[in-house]
């Protein structure tokens, strides 16, 4: 890159960045012009006007990249589909007007409000695209909501949790449970750490340092894209080494290879927690787990929302770079002796 000191390791850096990026001649240190990436599955501007459902489609195809959720994709494409292709997904984009959309949704607005929102949303965003395209000059889907459909009040329900009294309870049933074996491991797992269902099922071997009991999930597998570390208490360390009896010549602990993502399905979990408390979903297990944290009356805020891998305010984002692990492992074993009654699960390797 050149010779120290006239260029600073600093400077270096940053020209051997420029030049991986094709930016840079090294030995002229000349910067390249920008290559012009153009839209090849777009219609220019002096072709025809294109069809929403066409836009839409291209909206589709970039939005599914920043997506991992199955489900949020399929809602994304399917909401669009199902209560906006039938009246306009034929129309040229430059003749949807304000009219249209409104009653487009004005049947749904306050009987399928939730839907009805987001949906009319991802249709702002069609319409964006096609705005900065040059097909509109103006975005129609752009208006105040309430003006146009009126005020709606919403209740918000709380997805359905366990009292944390009956935890020891729901342990002592998983036991017991007619259940696969990796499964029941599964939802010991989900008890005991509070964490989502993706981020067990995707779990693989390599997250787990069981020499310095600690499980890294990985941020693809992370609601908030975000690494999550958690301490694995002693229970969890026999789970682990029960798996490893079962899917140990896997990359992933919970593998199914059969499967579509080659680990166990995604509702499998929640359809047996359900079979021990109606209605409850993996969010109403943290709920569980975080109601606890809260009345021992001796876990700080920070504390508690990183166990749980909550998104914090920007400004606590900003300072706090300590993810507490070292404070956090006392906790993650109280709490699974208060599940467990401090006993161990049964280790597989005593059952062959």
């Amino acid at each position: 890159m050149g010779h120290y000191p006239e260029l600073s390791l600093r400077d270096a850096r940053m020209k051997s960045m420029l030049t991986r990026a094709d930016i840079l001649d090294p030995k002229t240190d000349v910067y390249k012009p920008p290559e012009i990436i153009g839209m090849p599955d777009l219609p220019e501007k002096n072709e025809a006007i294109p069809l929403f459902r066409d836009v839409a489609k291209v909206w589709f195809d970039r939005k599914v990249l920043g997506l991992s959720n199955g489900k949020h994709i399929q809602q994304n494409w399917n909401t669009l589909k199902t209560y906006v292709f039938p009246q306009l997904g034929a129309l040229p984009i430059d003749q949807i007007k304000q009219r249209h959309l409104i009653a487009v949704f004005d049947p749904i607005w306050r009987i399928k409000h939730t839907t009805a929102k987001r949906t009319l949303g991802r249709v702002e965003e069609v319409f964006e695209l096609a705005k900065l395209l040059e097909h509109i000059e103006i975005n129609p889907a752009s208006f105040k909501r309430q003006i146009a459909f009126g005020r709606v009040t919403i209740q918000t329900r709380h997805q359905p949790s366990l009292d944390r009294s009956r935890a020891p309870d729901l342990w002592q049933w998983i036991l017991k449970h007619d259940v696969a074996e990796d499964v029941r491991q599964m939802l010991m797992v989900m008890l005991l750490t509070g964490k989502r269902t993706k981020e067990v099922r995707m779990v693989q071997w390599i997250d787990l340092e069981l020499d310095q009991l600690i499980w890294t999930s990985q941020r693809e597998h992370m609601k908030m894209r975000r690494a999550h570390r958690i301490p694995i208490c002693k229970q969890l360390d026999v789970i682990f080494d029960n798996m490893s009896l079962l899917t140990g010549t896997s990359d992933a602990v919970f593998a199914r290879p059969k499967n579509k993502l080659g680990v166990i399905d995604e509702n499998c979990a929640r359809l047996e927690f359900q079979k021990f408390y109606p209605n409850i979903t993996e969010h109403g297990m943290r709920a569980t787990f975080r109601t606890w944290l809260r009345k021992q009356n001796c876990y700080s805020q920070d504390l508690m929302e990183t166990a749980l891998s909550h998104e914090k305010d920007p400004m606590v984002n900003a300072y706090m770079r300590d993810d507490l692990l070292d404070e956090r492992r006392p906790t993650m074993q109280n709490w699974a002796d208060y599940v467990t009654g401090g006993a161990m699960p049964p280790r597989l390797q005593d059952q062959l």
